[in-house]
């Protein structure tokens, strides 16, 4: 994702909070990313049973509770996600999503920081994820053209992040 400085187009000073589910959505926001260096990073994701991958130094990462849809792990979630940003206090946060991220960008925004949601290209629909956090976030990306009619302010990518 972030490789050394030679090679970014951009670094990226401010604090920056990534959050999303493991495996599609993580890669999405991998690509979404190349070019970018962020000196300061904190990912929040969820414990899937895998190994995750290894961070860059600037970065750590937090585990919350996967939601499931269910409005008590939601809860739980959330008031996870505010420690998080107690403790991280980042000036932006970007998500390709799932559920699990959607509880830190609601804080977030009412936190004060900068929320970008990329819709992921991986469904055919709308996403629930993006539908909630569209009327809040201050960059809202699509891969799909079709997209734009369900969410008129967002921005085409110029290219599928899959």
């Amino acid at each position: 994702m972030n490789g050394p400085p030679s090679e970014a187009a951009h670094v990226e000073p401010r604090r920056v909070c990534l959050a999303y589910s493991p495996g599609g959505h993580k890669a999405e926001l991998d690509r979404a990313l190349a070019g970018i260096r962020l000196l300061d990073a904190c990912h929040v994701t969820f414990d899937d049973g895998r190994k995750p991958p290894p961070l860059e130094p600037g970065h750590r990462r937090h585990f919350v509770r996967h939601p499931r849809r269910s409005p008590g792990r939601t809860l739980v979630n959330a008031w996870q996600s505010l420690a998080i940003l107690r403790r991280e206090r980042p000036a932006l946060v970007i998500s390709t999503g799932a559920d699990v991220a959607v509880p830190l960008l609601l804080l977030a925004k009412c936190t004060g920081a900068r929320v970008i949601f990329i819709e992921t290209a991986g469904s055919s629909e709308p996403t629930l994820a993006g539908r909630l956090i569209y009327p809040f976030a201050d960059l809202f990306v699509v891969q799909w053209p079709d997209r734009l009619r369900r969410f008129p302010r967002a921005v085409l990518a110029e290219g599928l992040l899959l």
